[in-house]
């Protein structure tokens, strides 16, 4: 795919007056008046696929955003589980009764009983598992600390890119405006030297026409002299 040219019509880094408040409210009241007659067509978030959320969500999340969206409370921690309940007052003479609250005891001992294992296990080996943890979590935050060293130095390369290339376009700019300049400077003596030797020659070929002018009835009374000689010298003596 071929790249498009972008046409810059800004220079950020080479215009000067931006810090002037008239600048800045004519410059905010432009953007106001395209904001409010600009109306987006293009959804910028297409190539987003719609489901990326729903991929990392768990049913107990999706339980708890329905809730959420239904406004109702979050339920309180049940503590039913770690309560040993007799029979009922009815159900005291009741073996069956008896039964499950004795196999309800026996689950929550056993309970107890794997939480003391587990804390046991985790006193042994709980320092080194989390020394392990430790370290890779160190080296995941190194790994994105460069990561994000890397961005910046990208970032701050860019920023450069474009100051040198808006400096440069700035200058060339400012080149190019002082030649048009000095052409139209030029331009204009041309056209003011050619207007003054518009007059010179208008004012020449006035005075030729005086001298035209002037010249032209001594030339009359030369030629009637002359024809009025030559009517009356005898023949053969013409002009004496």
């Amino acid at each position: 795919m071929a790249e498009q040219a972008v046409v810059i019509d800004a220079l950020p880094y080479s215009d000067q007056g931006y810090e002037d408040d008239r600048v800045r409210e004519a410059a905010a009241k432009l953007i106001e008046e395209e904001v409010k007659r600009y109306h987006s067509s293009k959804n910028y978030l297409e190539h987003i696929p719609g489901d990326l959320h729903e991929r990392w969500e768990t049913p107990a999340m999706k339980a708890a955003f329905e809730r959420l969206d239904n406004r109702q409370p979050m339920e309180m921690l049940s503590m039913k589980r770690c309560e040993l309940p007799q029979p009922p007052p009815g159900q005291k003479h009741d073996v069956t009764a008896w039964l499950s609250a004795v196999s309800n005891s026996r689950s929550q001992l056993e309970h107890q009983a794997i939480r003391l294992s587990n804390l046991e296990l985790l006193k042994e080996h709980g320092v080194n598992s989390w020394t392990v943890h430790l370290q890779q979590l160190q080296k995941l935050s190194e790994g994105q600390q460069k990561h994000l060293q890397a961005l910046r130095q990208e970032i701050q390369d860019t920023n450069w890119a474009r100051k040198k290339e808006h400096t440069e376009a700035g200058q060339l700019l400012q080149t190019l405006e002082g030649q048009w300049l000095e052409l139209v400077g030029k331009n204009y003596s041309v056209e003011r030297a050619c207007g003054e030797l518009e007059i010179d020659v208008e004012r020449l070929e006035r005075m030729k026409q005086e001298r035209l002018s002037a010249a032209l009835p001594d030339s009359s009374t030369t030629t009637v002299q002359m024809a009025t000689e030559g009517a009356a010298a005898p023949p053969g003596v013409p002009g004496e």
